[in-house]
């Protein structure tokens, strides 16, 4: 009976002994799992930094000089007579309105599109808003699935990338332009985009700047709205008519978690972030709001 005991008792040991080890197994891949995409990140960073300093690194070829004439081959002139020119007047340069804002737009960014296109010829935009963390290149997408799971680099990451729908033109010319990015719950890509259902956070933060090659935008936000994810109303990017952009417009104000003072006509173009909610329902969030054109980026 000792024995059989004993024997039992062995048996239960190895049992919560194995028991241990697959906890800590398990404990320790969920560990790397919630950290994956961090380090993902973290490791493309230096990999995108190490590719643009390389990109500046890569001498340009130079034109070859222009011959001069020597004085033997130097084509024969006939003489003309002089005439004075009849001055003409040139008139003055309008001044931009949002000159001062364009340069504080241009003081927030430091990057090059020529640069990140080596990278990737789909880079056609830049997002910047300090608020809510997001500092990152908007590529042009063949659908609206291939940057789901690709970087910028077209390597595979779970985080993916910030894209425009691919109907979409990339030059914000569209009435409603739509930009698509992940919410992990871990601060990257559109993570915190969530953060605008708060009416304080929203009056603290209520616009965000975009970039293309030729432009800088301002938009002012004017609502967030939670919508199940086979909602696509704010998902329309033409309209037949003005009569059919006023019917969204006026669901957008009506939807809205916040109170924004931002009024949009007809006359507006909009742009559409739009992430998830990672709350049980599968919910998703969009932040809409109205584009202002401030200068052009050459200008940086």
């Amino acid at each position: 009976m000792e024995q059989k005991q004993r024997r039992l008792v062995v048996v239960l040991s190895l049992l919560f002994v194995l028991f241990a080890v697959l906890t800590a197994a398990i404990g320790a891949r969920r560990h790397f799992e919630e950290r994956r995409p961090m380090l993902e990140a973290t490791q493309q960073a230096n990999q995108l930094s190490t590719q643009i300093a390389n990109f500046y690194l890569t001498p340009t070829i130079q034109p070859s000089p222009t011959p001069s004439l020597n004085p033997t081959n130097q084509p024969a002139f006939h003489t003309a007579k002089l005439r004075i020119p009849t001055p003409t007047k040139t008139p003055s340069p309008t001044p931009n309105p949002h000159a001062e804002e364009l340069e504080q737009a241009l003081a927030l960014v430091d990057f090059e599109f020529n640069a990140w296109q080596s990278i990737n010829p789909h880079v056609q935009a830049w997002i910047q808003n300090d608020s809510i963390k997001v500092n990152h290149p908007v590529l042009a997408s063949p659908d609206n699935e291939y940057y789901l799971t690709r970087d910028v680099d077209l390597s595979a990451k779970a985080m993916g990338s910030i894209f425009f729908d691919f109907r979409n033109n990339t030059d914000f010319s569209d009435r409603n332009t739509i930009i698509y990015g992940h919410n992990f719950d871990n601060g990257l890509m559109f993570s915190n985009l969530v953060w605008y259902k708060d009416q304080h956070f929203f009056e603290n933060h209520p616009y965000y700047y975009l970039y293309t090659p030729d432009q800088v935008y301002r938009v002012d936000i004017a609502a967030g709205i939670v919508v199940s994810e086979t909602d696509i109303t704010y998902l329309d990017i033409e309209f037949q008519s003005d009569l059919e952009f006023r019917s969204l417009l006026q669901k957008i104000k009506t939807n809205s978690v916040i109170n924004s003072e931002i009024e949009l006509t007809p006359s507006d173009k909009l742009v559409t972030l739009y992430t998830c909610t990672n709350d049980w329902q599968g919910q998703r969030f969009v932040v809409i709001g109205k584009i202002t054109p401030l200068g052009s980026f050459s200008e940086k």
